[in-house]
């Protein structure tokens, strides 16, 4: 299951799991940055902390509805072959950072790994996957 920033997921969602249990949403509401569920069957405050700061899974086909042309899902990109526009090897994305401007790229070549942000310029959409700009990919990779 993939981990989303896309709050807009939460609209029309019926139930979700959580450690392995599946639980129907009664109620959404989103205060102060926080996300607030009641669910059916949590009565109490003290059933409702057990939940606190679990992760929440739901469907993954619920996130690709609502993702943005260049968007892709942490969950797709881990695991990606990058090559670049002359098809040569650039690595494979191992890992996807975020440090709040924009989300970073771990990507592991020849038993080295490198980060790279990632930016449009650098990293062109095609299709399903990602081929890089070669120039512009050392220019920004550390």
């Amino acid at each position: 299951m993939p981990l989303t920033n896309v709050l807009a997921v939460f609209d029309n969602l019926k139930s979700v799991s959580i450690e392995g249990k599946d639980y129907e949403i009664m109620r959404i509401s989103f205060r102060q940055g926080f996300l607030y569920i009641t669910f059916n069957g949590v009565n109490t405050r003290n059933d409702a902390e057990t939940l606190r700061n679990k992760q929440l899974k739901v469907d993954k086909s619920l996130l690709e509805d609502k993702k943005d042309d260049y968007e892709f899902l942490i969950d797709d990109l881990i695991g990606m072959v990058l090559y670049d526009t002359d098809g040569n090897l650039v690595g494979q994305i191992v890992d996807v950072e975020n440090y709040g401007a924009t989300d970073n790229f771990i990507i592991e070549y020849d038993g080295r790994t490198y980060q790279a942000p990632f930016l449009k310029n650098v990293f062109l959409k095609q299709g399903d996957t990602l081929v890089v700009d070669r120039s512009k990919y050392e220019e920004v990779k550390i």
